[in-house]
């Protein structure tokens, strides 16, 4: 394994250095929340190796979807396979730079003075659910967010309707700020967007679990050449940053 380390960190040393050979560039960069916390590392990794200077714009599904349709310029995408999916529709990504860089999963929050419930099973996991006294969740409207994938654990762990009452559909931070506070006793949210001020209490068991793919590519606007195939190639490149994010990186 440490082989196979050292052979990824020797690939992206080597495209970060080519990357910066022709001189500084600045790279705009605009990305889905549920990838930011790899990115920023990535990010800094690119920025200092290869002294280009990366523009990053951090926004929710709906929010980088529409910014990208309405025709917004950004060198470097990243989101969800199904928004790329659109995006490459529309002609704004230049197909042979796409990549898969990582996917996500589901997480148990909770107030980090409380005892984690065990969910390592379904059934316990199923559990856990029926025991709580509030649930938090973020808007199933909102296309490509964990709100989607939340409801959908619940229907195939079959307690949607049991549940039901005590679920509160509340936005990704304001959902974590009532958790911290005791107001809701466990929320469901995409893992690596579990704040600190909270407590991670786990995956969503094996069986149950649902995931978003994200992958990477190069958009049709992008001015800035060779450092923006650099930087996608980074992000795809970059597995510890993935999984010290809490994701599963695809390379």
């Amino acid at each position: 394994m440490r082989t196979n380390c050292c052979k990824a960190l020797v690939a992206v040393s080597a495209l970060l250095l080519s990357a910066g050979i022709a001189g500084a560039e600045e790279v705009t960069l605009i990305s889905v929340g549920g990838v930011k916390v790899a990115l920023d590392k990535i990010v800094a990794d690119y920025t200092k190796a290869t002294s280009n200077q990366v523009k990053y714009t951090v926004g929710s599904p709906l929010i980088v979807s529409k910014k990208l349709a309405d025709g917004e310029a950004f060198d470097v995408v990243v989101q969800s396979v199904p928004a790329m999916d659109d995006y490459a529709k529309l002609g704004g990504v230049k197909a042979d730079t796409r990549v898969k860089v990582a996917r996500g999963g589901i997480g148990m929050a909770i107030r980090k003075e409380a005892t984690p419930p065990d969910i390592s099973t379904p059934d316990a996991f199923k559990n856990a659910l029926m025991q709580a006294t509030s649930i938090a969740m973020t808007d199933t409207a909102m296309p490509n967010g964990s709100g989607i994938l939340t409801h959908s654990i619940f229907t195939n762990a079959g307690v949607m309707d049991a549940i039901k009452p005590k679920i509160k559909v509340v936005g990704l931070d304001p959902g974590q700020e009532q958790i911290a506070k005791g107001e809701i006793e466990i929320g469901f949210f995409n893992i690596s967007e579990i704040r600190p001020f909270v407590k991670f209490a786990g995956a969503v068991p094996a069986p149950l679990q649902q995931y978003t793919n994200y992958d990477a590519a190069v958009t049709t606007k992008s001015t800035a050449g060779e450092a923006a195939a650099a930087l996608v190639k980074t992000i795809a490149a970059s597995g510890e940053h993935w999984k010290s994010a809490g994701m599963e990186p695809a390379h």
